[in-house]
């Protein structure tokens, strides 16, 4: 008797309610068969799928434009080719703009296989371009000149007044190689223009990139004079040692954000693509996301994995 009447409480209705009701189960249908009325009536609009058409049509013709463009290389030496002629080559710019900054400091190619030291260099695009390189010899030894005798009383006499004191203890003096991604601050500091603030830079610098690729990134340490970089260009170099990569799966957006090719905004924007898309499997993403640009995405692309 008791349940009957909470039942009873809970499901009946006063007049203005049932009242209510009703009204609100009519206005439901009518909805319901006003939205069915409009989409049976509407209909695309001849601009649209015309606009598309002609969009379609647009991205056909760039495509076949694109495969039917020819491949521009020809034949050249690297340590000769000047800028205006270097820019016709198909190869990628920041390839071209590094054989030439490689060649203002001072290096030299003597053969097909050095153009792998450019930094940007891969295997995929040297594959198609060692059978177009050829090189004249480079650093031909002077031909040996004949002098008069000098008996060793004249030898003497002269080796005062023709030899200047030499101090081979000087910093300029000193010839080093050293591998910049093992190198202590020390070592740094044994090549002239650098000190000791410098070295800890370039050492601070390295630890924040996780290793060089390539010792052309040492102009970008902050307070390092460019020339001073291309004065010991040469007594730089980079060995097979492995850079410390960011999981783009896993690296939280601080990690991702400490690194110098990658700002704040930009690890915000990768963190948010993982969270849409799911795992990222390939790096590229980045690129045609149009989430880091294309000439920092070209460095940074060695620090992904």
């Amino acid at each position: 008797m008791k349940l009957r009447k909470i039942i009873r409480e809970y499901f009946t209705f006063t007049k203005g309610e049932r009242s209510g009701l009703v009204v609100l189960i009519i206005i439901v249908c009518f909805l319901i068969v006003a939205n069915r009325i409009f989409f049976y009536f509407e209909k695309p609009t001849l601009a649209d799928e015309q606009a598309f058409e002609k969009f379609l049509a647009e991205v056909k013709a760039g495509e076949n434009q694109k495969q039917s463009q020819p491949v521009s290389l020809f034949h050249f030496d690297p340590n000769t080719i000047d800028s205006i002629t270097m820019s016709g080559l198909d190869l990628p710019a920041y390839v071209k703009r590094n054989i030439l900054s490689y060649r203002a400091h001072g290096g030299k190619f003597r053969k097909a296989d050095d153009l792998r030291k450019i930094y940007g260099m891969n295997d995929s695009i040297f594959a198609v371009v060692e059978s177009f390189v050829e090189i004249e010899p480079v650093d031909q030894p002077a031909p040996r000149k004949s002098y008069p005798a000098v008996t060793e009383a004249q030898s003497q006499t002269k080796e005062a007044s023709v030899l200047p004191l030499q101090d081979f203890n000087t910093k300029e003096a000193i010839s080093l190689q050293i591998e910049i991604n093992i190198a202590d601050a020390s070592e740094f500091e044994k090549l002239p223009g650098i000190g000791p603030v410098l070295s800890k830079r370039i050492v601070s610098y390295r630890n924040l990139l996780g290793g060089f690729v390539s010792p052309d990134q040492l102009y970008e340490v902050y307070g390092l004079k460019p020339e001073v970089v291309q004065q010991n260009l040469n007594n730089f170099r980079v060995d097979g040692v492995e850079v410390r990569k960011l999981d783009l799966n896993f690296a939280s957006v601080d990690e991702l954000s400490r690194h110098p090719y990658i700002n704040y905004k930009e690890a915000r924007r990768i963190i948010d693509l993982r969270s849409k898309n799911g795992y990222i499997s390939d790096k590229n993403i980045l690129l045609t996301d149009s989430i880091i640009g294309t000439e920092k995405f070209r460095k940074l692309v060695f620090y992904l994995k």
